[in-house]
């Protein structure tokens, strides 16, 4: 993986997931080694099997069947850093598995605060008020710890929205929309410690990212 560009696609503006998982779909096909985010897949794109052995006090997600996530470990050997990308792993799954509940779960309150929260929470109740939830596989990869300094991170990551839908939550209908760039994310998460974990407390990000559809 090489490394990011200072000037990438400069984020623009905050994004809620209404926006960006509307018609990106396709109709084609964390943390150090030792702590597996549950639910995810290794950076190398493969099943990662049997789960490893969960962290002490790890959260445990409910995924429905048909919502998938992997992240990358993106792991740095540097015992903060990771740290720091564990829990944006957790953030990550917590705001799918609360995405696929359409509303704030435990595991999204615990990783998520201030204006991103309160971003994503509006989401929630948009996809409750119009019907909608969240199916496919949605995959998050290229992270890395960009900035770190008193009890505040950046981290940059992509996403790759080309097999993640909205379903149709009575019907359970698919809009399966094709691939485009735009289904290629550049996000950033600004973190914060709070007591023994990482919350994101701010969220921006640009669609159309040809560097993350490269690493992809």
């Amino acid at each position: 993986m090489k490394a990011r560009s200072a000037g990438t696609a400069a984020v623009a503006a905050a994004l809620g997931a209404v926006l960006l998982l509307a018609g990106c779909g396709g109709d084609d096909g964390g943390p150090s080694s030792g702590d597996k985010i549950e639910g995810a897949k290794t950076d190398n794109k493969e099943p990662s099997g049997e789960p490893s052995e969960k962290e002490p006090g790890a959260p445990e997600f409910d995924l429905p069947d048909d919502v998938r996530v992997e992240i990358a470990e993106d792991a740095t050997g540097d015992e903060q850093k990771d740290a720091i990308l564990r829990d944006h792993g957790y953030a990550l799954m917590a705001q799918q598995e609360a995405y696929a509940a359409t509303g704030a779960t435990p595991n999204f309150t615990q990783y998520w605060a201030g204006e991103a929260a309160a971003t994503f929470a509006a989401d929630f109740a948009e996809y409750r008020k119009d019907g909608v939830t969240i199916t496919g596989l949605d995959t998050f990869y290229f992270r890395e710890v960009t900035s770190l300094k008193d009890g505040r991170a950046v981290v940059a990551y992509c996403e790759d929205q080309s097999k993640a839908y909205l379903k149709n939550a009575g019907t359970g209908k698919v809009d399966k929309t094709p691939t485009t760039l735009d289904s290629y994310i550049d996000a950033r998460a600004t973190m914060e410690k709070s007591g023994d974990n990482w919350q994101v407390v701010d969220y921006q990000a640009t669609r159309g990212s040809k560097e993350c559809r490269d690493e992809a």
